[in-house]
């Protein structure tokens, strides 16, 4: 039996997608497998505008000068008056280690986990599709999730991880994972952008044709953002795909060196480690 949706076909008027929604409803699951590039931009530094210009400088690229927040229009993330005080003093400090304390400093720079939704722009996954799962693996730290198809309960709402409980099912060409449980350690962006242990996020992975898959992410935490949000972008299959994809290996792990992490410990944590 095909799944075939004529008129949402219409609506869309994308041929591309219309060709991936008339073919069996197992092609279109198998059809995210494997190795994707992500498009992104510079939203790891920031969700909301692109690199400011001394790190464009730095990193030898021009800024995109775009924000990939799709909603609100105006791409501001709708914080909460005290919520963007937090993220707006983060952003103005963030390039003062001097001045930094440990609860300044992006959750990566110390080897945390990625969180979602970040975990979608920190490199392409790698996507296998099995019956009762979907495994999405990156490069970045050996990090991986595990989003389960096969209707399970969810666990109990006090066990709070970095990259949340995840349920997924499939709508059509769309992959729709809701991801709950999560710890609100794990930062948004480097600038500190950030959410709470109250969120919710729902992902959409919506194949636009054989090698383009539509990415959203929609934020809602009525404990920091004044309404819900949605950010996106584009993933690009990979050139390189089956036995040949492989995933470089990337450690964050305990004995790296980060300059500014190594100065904040040495100024504030060690002294307090060394007390009887």
């Amino acid at each position: 039996m095909r799944n075939c949706n004529i008129r949402f076909v219409a609506l869309l008027g994308a041929v591309g997608t219309a060709a991936v929604l008339c073919v069996p409803a197992a092609a279109q699951q198998s059809s995210i497998a494997g190795k994707w590039d992500v498009g992104a931009g510079q939203a790891n530094y920031t969700l909301e505008f692109g690199w400011p210009e001394e790190h464009a400088k730095l990193m030898g690229t021009p800024s995109t000068g775009r924000s990939v927040v799709i909603d609100p229009p105006d791409g501001k993330i709708p914080f909460q008056p005290w919520a963007m005080a937090i993220r707006n003093a983060r952003d103005k400090i963030h390039t003062e280690p001097a001045r930094m304390k440990s609860r300044d400093l992006d959750s990566q720079a110390k080897c945390y986990p990625t969180g979602v939704p970040r975990f979608a722009n920190r490199g392409g996954p790698f996507i296998t599709v099995f019956p009762d799962k979907v495994l999405m693996q990156i490069e970045y730290g050996h990090e991986y999730r595990i989003i389960y198809t096969d209707g399970r309960p969810r666990l109990p709402r006090q066990i709070k991880l970095w990259n949340g409980d995840a349920r997924g099912h499939w709508e059509g060409a769309t992959f729709v994972v809701e991801t709950t449980n999560l710890n609100g350690f794990a930062w948004l962006d480097v600038i500190g952008s950030f959410l709470s242990d109250q969120a919710t996020v729902v992902e959409r992975f919506t194949m636009m044709d054989a090698n383009t898959m539509k990415w959203t992410g929609t934020v809602t935490d009525p404990s920091v953002f004044t309404k819900p949000w949605t950010m996106g972008w584009n993933y690009t299959r990979s050139k390189v795909q089956g036995a040949e994809a492989e995933l470089w290996e990337q450690a964050c792990a305990e004995g790296n060196h980060f300059p500014e992490w190594d100065e904040i410990y040495a100024r504030e944590l060690a002294p307090k480690s060394s007390k009887p």
